[in-house]
């Protein structure tokens, strides 16, 4: 898989090249600071998976994603973010994206994240001029997981962005009774990491 970075923080992108580099199954495609580049210079490139940071000088990077999906609809995309929004992921499933990650995470959270989008493709079907959209109205919370209220709670707490330690502050519960529900999730629910529970979390609506 050929990724391309977008963040505009060179430092960020030097370290997620060497990340890349150093990876089985991915390749640097190269990076870029600013949308603008972006939206000229990936299609030149033509990645596999593009890296976007949701903070850019010029458009944010959802607005840019979508931008990039009218023209590229197979174009992969992981929404990369520090900010903890409740609206994000919906927004960010609906600009195209098919998974998020938020800052900081470590390496192996970032390249499980890409594995899981390299082998996953969110649902969408074509409109009228062939472009695959996923309608936002499509998201739905999934109710059906094998999971009890507590791990609904916190699983629901992921999926607007909070790390473990804002859960545990949210919820009054420890630190380490948080990492041990989340695992217990992850586990019935046979995923590895936060990006996949979250999207079976919020699950799409079938036809």
């Amino acid at each position: 898989m050929r990724v391309a970075v977008v963040d505009d923080d060179v430092n960020t992108c030097l370290c997620l090249k060497d990340i890349l580099q150093s990876a089985e199954n991915f390749i640097f495609a190269g990076s870029f600071t600013n949308a603008a580049g972006a939206l000229t210079g990936i299609p030149r490139l033509s990645p596999d998976l593009t890296l976007m940071d949701i903070r850019l000088p010029d458009l944010n990077g959802i607005e840019c994603a979508k931008r990039l999906k009218r023209t590229m609809p197979l174009l992969k995309i992981v929404i990369v973010t520090g900010t903890h929004d409740s609206n994000l992921v919906g927004t960010s499933l609906q600009a195209g994206a098919i998974a998020y990650l938020i800052k900081p995470f470590e390496a192996d959270q970032l390249l499980a994240t890409l594995r899981f989008a390299a082998v996953n493709q969110a649902d969408a079907k074509p409109n009228e001029k062939g472009t695959k959209i996923t309608p936002f109205s499509k998201i739905q919370i999934n109710t059906n997981l094998p999971l009890n209220p507590r791990e609904r709670e916190v699983l629901k707490n992921l999926a607007e962005g909070l790390l473990y330690k804002e859960i545990s502050d949210k919820l009054g519960i420890s630190y380490s009774a948080v990492h041990k529900c989340l695992n217990n999730v992850y586990k019935k629910l046979h995923v590895s990491n936060r990006t996949e529970a979250v999207r079976m979390w919020l699950d799409k609506a079938r036809e």
